[in-house]
C-alpha cells in the first residue's frame, strides 16, 4: 500500500521480500522475491556479490513502466 502511494507521488519503488505470497497481497508495483531466511532478504551478511546482484535486479525493474504487479525471483538461495 505504501509503495503505491509513493509511486503516485512520482517516485518509483521496488520491494525486496523473502515472503512473496504476503508481499503480493499488498500489491506493490515491483517485487524482487528472494529465497533467503527471515531478516536476510539480501542473503548472508558479508556476501556482497549476491547482495549486489539482488539490488541490481531491483534496479532492472525500474527500467520499465509497470501496470499491476511485476515479480521477479533471482536464482539465489541460502
Amino acid at each position: 500500500m505504501i509503495a503505491r502511494s509513493i509511486e503516485k507521488a512520482g517516485v518509483s519503488t521496488v520491494c525486496i521480500s523473502f515472503r512473496k505470497e504476503i508481499t503480493e497481497l499488498s500489491r506493490p508495483p515491483r517485487i524482487v522475491s528472494t529465497k533467503f531466511s527471515a531478516g536476510k532478504p539480501l542473503g548472508k551478511p558479508g556476501d556482497r556479490r549476491t547482495q549486489r546482484k539482488i539490488i541490481e535486479a531491483g534496479f532492472g525493474l525500474l527500467q520499465n513502466d509497470i501496470e499491476g504487479t511485476t515479480t521477479i525471483e533471482p536464482p539465489y538461495k541460502s
